[in-house]
């Protein structure tokens, strides 16, 4: 084994790396169609600095082209956030948390340079000019995840030019993209209020409740919002002129990649080519209903393709493989890389759940014990249900071939338990279920699962009180 790179006080030495399974230069192109870049940060510590609040950070990097594998590029540890790669994919922009400060590196390494004061939201090339600009967030509101009460945008290379683009409504630190043109921005403004916002201060156009939004950085107009259970994309087609609200849309499972065995993932967020996502996982540690918490030295920065018409994911690559933990990724491909057409896609190691069937009448035993978290578990959330095993005792009405369900019933409403939330095990329940994906209004509550069943179809329990 060797070390992913110089470092500079061994006692916080990066994790050593295993260059035999690091990806070879052929298999991540071969994947991409071209030359391939990742930036994200990497928790030295306890592995559960998710978002880079600590001070025991770094910021690492991975070329596909020149044979060192994960290596740092921002050191030593610091408390570090949100590293994004220029358009023309040669340095990276990350966050100073220490003094609120915007840096930008050379990919090569380097001083950082400050930009600006606040958080970087998002890069982007203006295709008319080539301009390079880095989207600052300001006026911090101190929320949770926080929020920004206005966005300017800097040239990266004469930062002092300054342009206010939007302080219509706050916008969060996170999931702020732009489309080829400039002129829309996929955005929480604010948590949990998903939408795309026209630039510079124009229309917000709400199309949903979730986190991470991310927008195709093409002309396509695709954007997306995830859900509460980390588990699944809500794409939103909102080039089509359709009234608001009823934009087609459709949902994309990214929980299913080989590796992830089925729990949840985070960081989801489009690369700059709109065929290509990142996103890190799995989560398998954390405790009292937030598995995403508790990071892991486990988690790791993977790669997905997107099928041509968007409406699946056609491939997966594991990008990093340590025993670190790897949060927060942003990856650039080269714009002229010519996306390989995608053979037969192998079964994931956790398939992907069957549809649910229509509303049924069923008596059903709990099958074990699972803790009710608190409402500081699931915070920043206010609302969250809980997803329990039942053992079937009878189908009363409708249809049901399974012996073993999935069930998902309310346990915290307005930050407050409900006297309804315990279900102790083997007590029995007549509930009304209805497939869980068919209720649109859950996507951006927070879904606690703690089974590892994920073969099996998910129900919405209607009646909290059975």
């Amino acid at each position: 084994p060797v070390t992913t790179g110089p470092v500079t006080d061994p006692a916080v030495a990066p994790p050593v790396a295993d260059p035999d399974a690091l990806p070879a230069r052929p298999a991540i192109e071969a994947f991409t169609g071209g030359r391939t870049r990742a930036v994200w940060i990497r928790d030295l510590g306890d592995g559960t600095d998710i978002l880079g609040l600590g001070d025991q950070v770094v910021v690492m990097g991975l070329d596909s082209a020149d044979g060192r594998g994960e290596r740092p590029i921002v050191e030593p540890p610091g408390s570090y956030a949100k590293p994004q790669l220029t358009p023309r994919g040669d340095r990276v922009v990350y966050n100073d948390r220490r003094d609120d400060s915007v840096r930008i590196v050379a990919w090569d390494g380097g001083p950082p340079a400050r930009l600006a004061n606040g958080f970087p939201l998002a890069t982007w090339s203006d295709p008319a000019t080539d301009i390079e600009w880095v989207y600052v967030g300001s006026d911090a509101r101190g929320t949770e995840p926080e929020s920004y009460g206005a966005v300017h945008r800097h040239q990266i290379d004469d930062p002092n030019h300054r342009e206010l683009v939007w302080d219509k409504r706050a916008v969060s630190g996170d999931g702020f993209q732009l489309s080829r043109d400039g002129r829309l921005a996929g955005a929480l403004a604010r948590w949990p209020d998903a939408g795309v916002l026209e630039l510079p201060n124009g229309e917000w156009r709400p199309l949903g409740e979730g986190c991470w939004t991310s927008l195709a950085g093409d002309d396509s107009g695709l954007f997306w919002y995830f859900d509460g259970q980390h588990r699944n994309l809500t794409i939103v087609d909102t080039d089509t002129g359709a009234d608001a609200g009823d934009e087609p849309r459709w949902t994309v499972n990214i929980n299913s990649a080989p590796g992830i065995d089925g729990f949840e993932v985070w960081h989801p967020r489009w690369s700059n080519h709109a065929r290509f996502l990142t996103m890190t996982g799995p989560y398998t540690v954390g405790g009292g209903g937030n598995k995403i918490r508790g990071g892991g030295q486990g988690v790791e920065i993977y790669v997905g393709r997107f099928a041509p018409d968007h409406r699946s994911i056609d491939g997966w690559i594991q990008v990093t493989h340590n025993d670190a933990a790897d949060f927060y990724p942003d990856v650039w491909i080269d714009p002229d890389a010519e996306v390989p057409v995608a053979g037969p896609l192998p079964a994931p190691a956790t398939p992907a759940p069957p549809a649910a069937a229509t509303r049924i009448v069923v008596e059903a035993r709990v099958h074990s014990e699972v803790p009710i978290p608190t409402p500081r578990d699931i915070a920043p959330y206010r609302h969250a249900l809980l997803v329990v095993e039942y053992d079937v005792v009878d189908v009363i009405e409708g249809r049901y071939d399974e012996s073993t369900l999935l069930a998902a019933h309310w346990i915290i409403r307005d930050t407050v338990p409900l006297d309804t939330a315990e279900r102790p095990v083997d007590s029995v329940h007549r509930m009304t279920l209805e497939p869980y994906a068919a209720h649109r209004e859950l996507e951006g509550e927070r879904l606690v699962m703690d089974s590892d069943r994920f073969d099996l179809p998910l129900f919405y329990d209607l009646d909290p009180g059975s």
